[in-house]
């Protein structure tokens, strides 16, 4: 069984470092010359994606998981008798 984990992890390790050799960091400067900078849609330089969006989703996300903990807390929590 430890064996099969090793394996499965080493195997994660290179498939996730093989993604990352992979990809370009930047934009290639004929794809900015014809186009414009494809990492900002418009909206100035740096501003990427939608600010708004991004803070309701770490909101969300952060409540959620104080709901969950919360409620496990509560499911897992041992009585005074």
């Amino acid at each position: 069984m430890a064996l099969a984990v090793a394996v499965g992890a080493a195997l994660l390790v290179l498939l996730v470092a093989a993604v990352v050799a992979g990809a370009e960091p930047a934009a290639t400067a004929a794809a900015v010359l014809e186009t414009g900078d494809l990492r900002s849609e418009g909206e100035g330089p740096g501003l990427v994606g939608n600010p708004l969006l991004i803070l309701v989703a770490v909101v969300g996300l952060g409540l959620a998981s104080a709901g969950v903990t919360v409620l496990l807390a509560r499911l897992t929590r041992r009585s005074r008798t």
